[in-house]
Formats: structure tokens, sequence, C-alpha cells
């Protein structure tokens, strides 16, 4: 068993009325990111009599919680073996004994939230190069220092050794890695070229995260971010545009456009209802064309093609 935390979580006035799994899995996923249950896993959990709410064993998953109630969990020890599956459908843009590049298809997460989840990044990864298992510094991703959502295409950049690992790591964390991506937006950006500047913090209970405006209260939780963007081309209800995020903070382009009032064409966690409209596109259209960075005293830079539903929804907007 695993102790979320080695006191009792008191819950706090804004989360007061929340379900009892809504709670614990919006703690771990602040706690440890992605690797973390599914709130399924922890409903398992709860039913089992993994959580005290207030010192007795709490079975019901929906109990609702009232501010200054205290909540212990021991979530049971998940098997940690990554399964590889060389099936998925990776392009590789290049390879060395150090790194890893390829372009990620939209549909396929960078890695699991659960071993038993083989359709993703770090699976193929593993079946490809099998000595990449145990870099790095969480078994469910391998190698992998940044991410791309789910539905987002583009290059990824993997290590395929602990000291290119550490390396990665380092670049990213003091922002020397270069990254630029295309979206299509509904709407026009305000300003060309334009900076977003808004602290982000994660929607408890949800996997959405919301930029907080200027003049209201920034959460304990929220985290800086920054984005640059310029417009590639304007077209009647849409804008292309090249954004550059200078942090790397999760769904981090999506809400900083959605915030500006240019959300993600497709984008239906951001978007809302007008992306219920017909013709709109399946998924979000972000790409992540390029990316460079510095590595023994050169910098190397990498392109990753457009997609093919990229280029036919840019085909099929209306020209200004």
């Amino acid at each position: 068993m695993q102790r979320i935390s080695d006191k009792p979580i008191i819950v706090p006035e804004r989360d007061a009325g929340k379900r009892l799994d809504a709670f614990l899995s919006a703690y771990l996923k602040r706690e440890k990111g992605d690797a973390t249950p599914s709130r399924a896993k922890v409903r398992e959990a709860i039913e089992a009599g993994a959580a005290l709410v207030n010192g007795d064993i709490e079975r019901n998953p929906s109990k609702h919680l009232t501010r200054g109630d205290t909540v212990s969990f021991d979530m049971p020890e998940a098997r940690t073996e990554l399964l590889p599956n060389p099936d998925v459908p990776i392009d590789i843009i290049f390879e060395s004994d150090e790194l890893l590049v390829i372009d990620k298809p939209a549909g396929i997460a960078t890695h699991p939230t659960s071993p038993e989840e083989t359709d993703t990044v770090a699976s193929w990864v593993v079946a490809h190069a099998p000595e990449v298992i145990h870099i790095g510094e969480d078994p469910l991703r391998p190698g992998i220092v940044h991410r791309l959502d789910r539905n987002t295409t583009g290059i990824l950049v993997i290590a395929k050794s602990v000291a290119a690992f550490d390396e990665l790591k380092r670049i990213f964390s003091d922002r020397f890695a270069e990254k630029r991506y295309l979206a299509i937006v509904l709407g026009h950006a305000p300003e060309e070229p334009g900076e977003i500047r808004l602290p982000i913090a994660p929607q408890t209970g949800t996997l959405k995260r919301q930029a907080i405006l200027p003049g209201k209260d920034v959460p304990e939780d929220a985290r800086e971010a920054l984005s640059h963007y310029r417009v590639k081309r304007r077209f009647v209800e849409h804008d292309l545009l090249e954004v550059s995020p200078k942090t790397g903070r999760t769904h981090q382009i999506r809400v900083h456009l959605a915030a500006i009032g240019c959300p993600v064409l497709g984008d239906r966690l951001y978007g809302g209802r007008r992306m219920n409209r017909d013709g709109v596109p399946a998924r979000q259209m972000l790409h992540a064309g390029h990316l460079a960075f510095p590595w023994e005293g050169k910098t190397l830079t990498f392109e990753a093609p457009l997609p093919p539903d990229f280029t036919k929804t840019l085909s099929m907007l209306d020209e200004v």
C-alpha cells in the first residue's frame, strides 16, 4: 500500500461538497501529475476500505465531504512493469545512441496512466529500444522528459541513456529548448505578434486547467505560464497561429488561446459549444512542428510535416 500523504488531508473550503473519489483523484493528480491512478481505480480502492474520513473507514466513493474533514488514503501499489507494443504507428525523425526523435500521430497518448494501457508512445519506445525501460524517474514514462496531449501531433524527443535523460531534463527545465506549434484557432488573435502571460491552475476534480486572468485571485497551486504567438494566415473566421510556449504547463497552449478568445479549433475541452458545430474537426488542430535545442556544442533542429487532417482543415477554410 502507498500512503498518499504522511498526514491526513484537511478538506479546504473550495472542495466542500465534493465527492470523496473526485477529491482524492484531484489530489493525486496535483501530487503525482499524469502518472496517477484513474478515478475508477481510486473508486475501487475506496470500496475496498483504503480511505478514512475523520478517522473512520469510508467505503462510499460518492460521500460528499465538508470543510475541515480529514481524509487519509492508502492506494494499493500498482504493477509498474510497462508492456511493450511494437504496433503503435510511430514515425522516427532521428535516432542515435542517446536520442530518439519521433513524430507522434493524433489519438496516441505519450504515456499510460496504468501499465495495462499499451497504445502509447511509451509502450512503443520500450518495444523499439528495450534498454530505455529503466531510464528516468517514472517507470510509466521511460526516457520521456516532455509530452504532447493525446490529440496533439508532432515532435517528441526521448532519451536513450541516463546521461541523455539528465541533460534533456536540464535543457527543458532551463527553457533552452525552442518549441514552435501551429494552431488553427476559432476567432482572431487580438495582437500580432502577441504575448500571453497568465498563470495556469488545475480545476479541482477535473482534467481541465484554467488561466488566471488579471485582477483575479491566484490559487496556491497556480504556476506561471508564458506563450508567444504570431499570425501566419488570416481566414474569415479563423487564424493560423505559430505559438511558442516558453513554459511547459499541462494544456498550456490550449488554455492560453482559449483565454484570449481564440480556442484551438476542435478543442472540445476548452472551446465550448462552438466546437459542436458541423464541420469542426474531431480533434484539436494543434501540431508541434519545430523543436531545437543545444546538444554537444551544436544546435539540433527537427521539423515534422503537418498531418493530413490538419492540411485538409486548412484547405476548407475561407480566405479573407
